[in-house]
C-alpha cells in the first residue's frame, strides 16, 4: 500500500520528512487562506465564559443562524463535531447500508459505509469527460437494492459540481426507489448559487445535504458541520442515536459570530473568485508542457502531470523540499497514475508554487 498523506497530515510529514510544521504551506488542506474572521476575532474574548454552561440540547441560537445563512428551514438542520459525524450518522441510518458512491471520492465515505457492515458499488467520473456529472446516467445507473447515494458537489479531488437543475433528475428518481441522496457541500461556499442545494430539501425528502464551517471559514479546528433534511424520520433518528452536545458551547458561539460576518464572507468569495482565475490563467500557460487540469467551481485544482517527467509523488517531495504540500492523488481510485491536487493559497505563495511547476516540467 503507498503511504498517503491527507491535508491534515502535517504531523505525519514532520515524523516522516523532518520538515517543521509551522513552516509547511498547506496546499493540500483545502482550507481558505484567508484566516479566521475578524468579528470572531474581535468579540469571542466576550464568550469565553460560555464554557462554564452547557450548550443548548436542541442548539436553536446556532440552527437559526446557519438556516439564515444557507437559506434553509432551521428545523431541518442537525448540527455535529464536523462533517464527519454527519456524515457518519446518515449513513448509519440504514441497517448494513448498500451505498453507490460517486468516484473518485474522499475515503472516509467508503469507511463509514464499511464501517456499518454495508457494501459499496460507484459511479465513476470520467476523465474523458473532464469528471463533470451526467445526471442523467447516474439516474439510470440506480436501482431498488440502493439505500444511500452519495455524491460530492463541489467534487473533491476534481473540483467539478453538479448544478441544482441537474441534482433533480436525480432527486426525482431517488424518491421513486427510497434511496437517501446525500450530498457532501463542504466546499459549496466557494462555488456560485447555482450549486448550492440547500434549498430543495424542502422539497425532497430524500435529499439530505451535508455542509461544513471547515473550509470557507479556515475553522477546521472548529469541529462543526451540519445536516440539512426535511424527511424528519431520519432527522430524529439521527438526533436520537449522536452524541448529545456534540457542539461545545463555545464553538457555538463561535460559529453564530463568524456565521454573522457578512463583509468577511463577501470578502472571501471575491477573493477566490479572482485567485482562481488567476492560477488558473497561470496553468494554462504551462498546457504546452503537457499538464493538463481541470477547471473547477472549488477553491483547489485537480492537475494531471505529463508522463514524461517527474511522477505525482517525486513532485510531492520536491514541493515539499520547499515547505509546499500538495496532494498526491494516486490513492484516489481511478487518479493511480500522475495526478495532484492543490488549493488556491496567497498570491505569493500560488506563485511559488507555479514556478516550481514550470521549473520542473517546462
Amino acid at each position: 500500500m503507498k503511504e498517503a498523506f491527507h491535508g491534515s497530515d502535517i504531523e505525519k510529514i514532520e515524523e516522516r520528512y523532518g520538515v517543521k510544521g509551522e513552516d509547511i504551506i498547506a496546499f493540500a488542506a483545502n482550507v481558505s487562506p484567508m484566516g479566521v474572521s475578524g468579528k470572531y476575532l474581535d468579540e469571542i474574548t466576550d464568550k469565553l465564559r460560555s464554557v462554564e454552561r452547557y450548550p443548548e440540547r436542541d442548539y436553536k441560537r446556532l440552527r437559526r443562524a446557519l438556516a439564515a445563512y444557507c437559506g434553509a428551514d432551521m428545523e431541518h438542520i442537525i448540527v455535529g463535531s464536523g462533517s464527519s459525524e454527519i456524515i457518519s450518522a446518515v449513513i448509519k441510518h440504514r441497517l448494513h447500508p448498500k451505498a453507490m458512491i460517486v468516484s473518485p471520492a474522499y475515503s472516509e465515505y467508503q469507511r463509514n459505509v464499511m464501517a456499518a457492515g454495508g457494501s459499496v458499488s460507484y459511479f465513476e467520473l470520467k476523465e474523458e469527460d473532464d469528471f463533470e456529472f451526467d445526471a442523467k446516467a447516474l439516474a439510470e445507473s440506480l436501482t431498488e437494492e440502493l439505500d444511500l447515494l452519495i455524491i460530492c458537489s463541489p467534487h473533491n479531488p476534481a473540483g467539478t459540481a453538479i448544478a441544482c437543475t441537474d441534482l433533480e433528475t436525480v432527486l426525482k428518481r431517488c424518491g421513486e426507489l427510497d434511496i437517501i441522496c446525500v450530498v457532501d457541500e463542504t466546499y459549496v461556499d466557494f462555488a456560485g448559487k447555482e450549486y448550492d442545494a440547500s434549498y430543495l430539501t424542502g422539497s425532497y425528502q430524500s435529499l439530505f445535504v451535508i455542509r461544513s464551517m471547515s473550509k470557507f471559514f479556515c475553522a477546521p479546528g472548529l469541529r462543526l458541520g451540519y445536516g440539512i433534511t426535511s424527511d424528519e424520520r431520519l432527522k430524529k433518528d439521527i438526533e436520537e442515536n449522536k452524541d448529545p452536545w456534540s457542539v461545545s458551547s463555545l464553538s457555538e458561539e463561535a460559529a453564530i459570530l463568524m456565521l454573522s460576518d457578512t463583509e468577511y464572507i463577501s470578502q472571501a468569495r471575491a477573493y477566490m473568485d479572482e485567485e482562481r482565475k488567476r492560477v488558473l490563467a497561470g496553468l494554462a500557460g504551462l498546457s504546452g508542457c503537457g499538464l493538463y487540469f481541470i477547471r473547477p467551481k472549488a477553491n483547489f485544482v485537480l492537475l494531471k502531470l505529463p508522463e514524461k517527467g517527474p511522477s505525482a509523488g517525486e513532485f510531492f517531495r520536491r514541493a515539499l523540499d520547499k515547505n509546499m504540500m500538495i496532494r498526491d492523488c494516486s490513492d484516489y481510485r481511478g487518479l493511480e497514475k500522475g495526478y495532484i491536487r492543490f488549493c488556491f493559497m496567497k498570491r505569493e505563495d500560488d506563485d511559488r508554487l507555479l514556478s516550481l511547476l514550470k521549473e520542473t516540467y517546462a
